[in-house]
């Protein structure tokens, strides 16, 4: 009798484990790779405000255009990574013709995802994505070394009448006195790429305790990229 006793412990453990692993085997971690898709023939359209602010000389430009991303081919890089080449457009006004403007390139590693704008190559996020999370985004090119970091991941966000359920941040700069605000960061769809651009660089001269630097600027630029077409194709 003991030894039946034994030998059925010994099935069902086998039983045991052996669903574990089958478990195991079927569980895929989730490393954050789907905000940064790259499929050939994938766009996105966006809409760029750039504002440049100089008071002492009366400047105060802005300017509103349109730009297109097209993911193209793949190819092999520099490090022999598949990396894909984005092609971008920009035009004036939405009735407009685009015109060829630039062409950028993509790539997504084990452990980053990179993209070589104008020359330069910056580690837009790390995996697995998590908040906290922060990394040198210049440590490949010879810029100097600026920290990024994962300020939330799988929110919600919303730009016009588009509204995302899972998106990630990623804050480049984030520095605020009396007197100056520095702001970059990018936000990131699940399944859909970037959808939202900020970079803010204003000065003051004039401190006002109660009045926002943003109604005080003496010098400053700002650039916003915002989402307003998504043309993807069937995968």
């Amino acid at each position: 009798m003991f030894k039946w006793l034994i030998y059925i412990l010994l099935i069902f453990t086998i039983f045991v484990l052996s669903c574990e692993n089958e478990n195991n085997n079927n569980y895929s971690v989730f490393t954050g790779k789907e905000y940064f898709p790259l499929i050939t023939g994938n766009s996105l359209i966006y809409k760029v405000t750039e504002i440049t602010i100089d008071k002492p000389s009366e400047v105060y430009d802005t300017s509103i255009y349109y730009l297109k991303e097209i993911t193209d081919i793949a190819l092999l890089d520099n490090e022999n990574d598949t990396a894909y080449r984005i092609e971008r457009y920009t035009k004036k006004t939405l009735n407009d013709n685009w015109i060829i403007h630039s062409v950028w390139s993509a790539k997504i590693t084990e452990n980053t995802a990179e993209k070589v704008e104008e020359n330069y190559r910056y580690v837009k996020i790390r995996f697995p994505v998590k908040t906290g999370y922060s990394w040198n985004g210049n440590i490949f090119n010879e810029c100097e070394s600026q920290e990024y970091r994962t300020s939330s991941v799988n929110s919600f966000y919303q730009i016009g009448d588009f509204a995302f359920d899972s998106c990630l941040t990623v804050v480049h700069d984030s520095s605020f006195s009396l007197i100056h605000k520095d702001l970059a960061y990018e936000v990131y769809a699940y399944r859909i790429g970037l959808i939202y651009k900020e970079q803010t660089y204003i000065n003051s001269q004039e401190v006002v305790f109660e009045v926002p630097i943003e109604e005080r600027i003496t010098t400053g630029t700002i650039y916003i990229q915002e989402l307003v077409e998504i043309d993807f194709i069937n995968e």
